[in-house]
This record gives C-alpha cells, structure tokens and sequence, in this order.
C-alpha cells in the first residue's frame, strides 16, 4: 500500500529547485507524554512510510518524519512498471533516479521493495505474464532487471531489498506456486547479494500468511532469507481491530516461528476510524504497546517501519480498491485513517505517542 507518494517526491525535487516550500499547517498542541519504562534503541531501526500530504510538500513532510525520529522509509517500486518492453528500462519518471539524488540529501536510509508479487497481483512483464516464476527465462530477465536497478542507485543508504510484497496474498495456499515462486527468489536473492554483498534480503508476507494457513510455505521460502520480512496489521475479517495488547502474543509468534533470523516488520499499522472499531486514543495505546513488545524482542526485532505518516486522500482510498478489485465501507475506513496525521496534516493522539516514545529510547 505503498503506490502513490514517489510522484510527489518527482514534485518535491522540483519545487525545492525553484525555491517552493509549501510547509505542514501545525496542529493543536497536544498533552506530553511521559516514558519511564523504555529500552534504549541500541542497533534497532525505526521506520516512517510517508505518505502525500494535503499541500503536495514532500520534503516537509519527511521533515517531520524525521524530526520524529525515523530513520529509514520504504520505497516500493513494480517489475512491469520499470520493464515496459524485453530487457528495455525506460520508467517515466525514473524514480530509482529520483530516490537516488533524492533521500542522501536527507540522511534518510530506504528499505526497498521491488515487486515481482504486489498482495493479490502478479507483476510481470506483459510478455512473461503467462510463464510460470521458476521458468529460466523469468528468473534470467529478473536478474537482469536487478543488474539495472542497482546501476541506478550506487548512493542510496539501503536497509533491506523485498523481492516481493506480501506474496501469500497472490500464492495463497497453492502448493505449485509456492514451489515455483521460491525457486524463482532462491535464484534472484542470491544474484542479488552479488551486487551488493551485505544487503538484508527477504520476501515480505502478511502475519497472518507468515505465521498461519502458509506458514510451512514461508519457512521453505525463508531458508533463502537473511532476515523474516513481516506486514503487521492487527484486524479482523471484517476490517475492525483486534486489541492494542494483542502485538504482544503477535510479535511473540513470529519471534517463535524464526528464532534464529532477525524480524523486519515493514509495515505495521492500526486505523483510527470509528468505522474500524477503533479511535484516535486506541491508535496511541496500539502505539504504546508496539514500543513495549519491541523492547521485550530487541534483540531479535530490527526493524519496524510505521504506516502511515499522513492519512491518504479520499482519490488515493479509491485508487487502491480499484487496484485491489476490493471495495467496502469498512475497508474504506481502514485505509482511509492508518496515519498518525490527517490529510490536512494535525496531529493525532498516535503521533505524539510516538514522538515520546521514540525519543525515550535514544531516537
């Protein structure tokens, strides 16, 4: 859920050329809250995907990011969109470019997700889109797609690379398909680390995949993994959210399920929408006891990556239920208040909590 901020960042860089900078309208001034119980943060990297604000400023926004102690941001990018044609790499804009001259500026590292598998979607080239992901021509254009990327982006401080976003949603429980995808990743993930040797490589899959129905699955596919890539959204079927205290036993299952691999949860989300079951108050207490879970799995959880910074726009709910063919009011709701801003960019409760707890821990 990640499709739409690069090209306000392709804005941003013009914007800050011309000496434009539209800046976040402050919000209200919210109580302090008092940490007393942290863990220092010790090598743990904390995440903000952010996402478009109302005033199109990019820049300002990855500022307050930033100011809130992030210190990496995701950047997801789509195999069919930077390989329109058999081994030609034309992407207009090209954002691989873009990031590249972009976030060293800002001293902001990047977990980079390229996608083979976007949830439900396959994304390959139109002409490979009837191939099976283990046949050798699939594989061999992948490698050669990965040559590319990493010619474009030879400054950009790199967390992780994802070669695949929640792929249980596309695979499902389909034994064929699990069998070919991971031939196709054991493959790719190891040219990967050719080019850049001490990259963090994983395939990212939905808690519930990674630790439920495809469990088995992602074990087989993980013993090709340098560290478990993890999508975490506490929800039930019906889009309403289960407990803020529920991330313990959550964060503990996926500790039990690899305790010999580092955990990256890179996306980690809870709506603040009446429609959700939810609110503003339930969001900070989710973010509170996220903080308190990855203290007691410090050593082993290294990453978390907190979605979003801004609620997205009204166009931009819409724009994902058509990309995931999913439309329902509650689903609408979800997406629709994940961030710990809105639109307009105030403050939610969430955000402050945030704040304090990020700076009690060294952030």
């Amino acid at each position: 859920m990640k499709r739409f901020a690069l090209f306000i960042i392709a804005l941003t860089l013009i914007s800050l050329a011309c000496g434009e900078s539209a800046g976040i309208a402050p919000g209200p001034t919210l109580a302090p809250v008092k940490i007393t119980d942290a863990l220092p943060k010790q090598d743990r990297i904390l995440a903000i995907d952010v996402t478009d604000p109302a005033d199109g400023d990019y820049d300002a926004a990855l500022s307050t990011a930033i100011d809130a102690g992030a210190e990496a941001l995701s950047l997801s990018l789509f195999w069919d969109d930077l390989e329109k044609s058999p081994g030609v790499y034309e992407p207009n804009p090209n954002f691989l470019e873009i990031a590249n001259a972009y976030y060293p500026t800002r001293n902001i590292a990047v977990d980079l997700v390229i996608n083979p598998i976007d949830t439900n979607q396959a994304r390959l080239p139109e002409d490979l889109e009837n191939l099976p992901f283990d046949d050798p021509a699939v594989i061999e254009r992948f490698k050669n797609l990965l040559d590319y990327i990493f010619t474009q982006i030879p400054d950009l401080d790199l967390i992780s690379l994802s070669i695949g976003n929640e792929i249980d949603g596309y695979l499902g429980t389909d034994a064929q398909k699990w069998a070919e995808y991971t031939a196709f990743y054991a493959a790719t993930s190891a040219h990967a680390r050719t080019l850049r040797p001490d990259l963090v490589i994983g395939t990212k899959g939905m808690f519930d995949g990674v630790t439920g129905n495809s469990a088995d699955y992602f074990q087989a596919i993980n013993a090709h993994s340098d560290a478990i890539f993890v999508t975490y959204y506490p929800l039930n079927g019906d889009f309403t959210v289960r407990e803020p205290s529920t991330v313990h036993e959550d964060f503990a299952k996926v500790v039990a399920a690899y305790p010999d691999k580092e955990i990256y949860f890179l996306e980690l989300g809870y709506p603040s929408s009446e429609k959700c079951d939810s609110s503003e108050a339930k969001q900070a207490e989710f973010i509170r006891e996220s903080f308190r879970a990855w203290d007691l799995y410090a050593e082993q959880i290294k990453v978390i990556s907190f979605s979003w910074l801004n609620d997205v726009s009204h166009e931009s709910v819409a724009e994902y239920e058509k990309y995931y063919g999913f439309s329902d009011r509650s689903f609408e709701a979800y997406l629709g208040s994940l961030g710990f801003l809105n639109y307009d960019g105030i403050e939610k409760e969430a955000f402050g909590q945030l704040k304090a707890e990020a700076e009690a821990r060294g952030w």
